[in-house]
């Protein structure tokens, strides 16, 4: 597996962004949402991949996908730009 780190800082708003841009963007369906205190998961069937989408209030936002989703894995770096531009994200 493979651990994108997305930002190092835990914005709600910017995970709930992600989140829909992944969704869209990569045309997947959400298998599984968790929200604690400090803590958020979601879990993004893509493909027949599983790609988790992940909030911790210490250590950021991070996005973890399986080794073998190489287009995943494409898609989802082409996605983190989009959203980390000023003017969209």
């Amino acid at each position: 597996m493979a651990t994108i780190e997305v930002t190092e800082e835990a914005d709600w708003e910017l995970f709930e962004d992600l989140a829909r841009m992944l969704e869209q963007g990569l045309g997947g369906c959400w298998k599984q949402k968790l929200d604690a205190l400090d803590q958020r998961y979601r879990d993004l069937s893509v493909d027949g991949h599983t790609l988790t989408l992940h909030l911790e209030h210490y250590l950021g936002i991070s996005m973890v996908v399986p080794d073998n989703a190489d287009e995943i894995v494409q898609g989802v770096s082409v996605l983190l730009r989009l959203i980390q531009q000023p003017d969209i994200g």
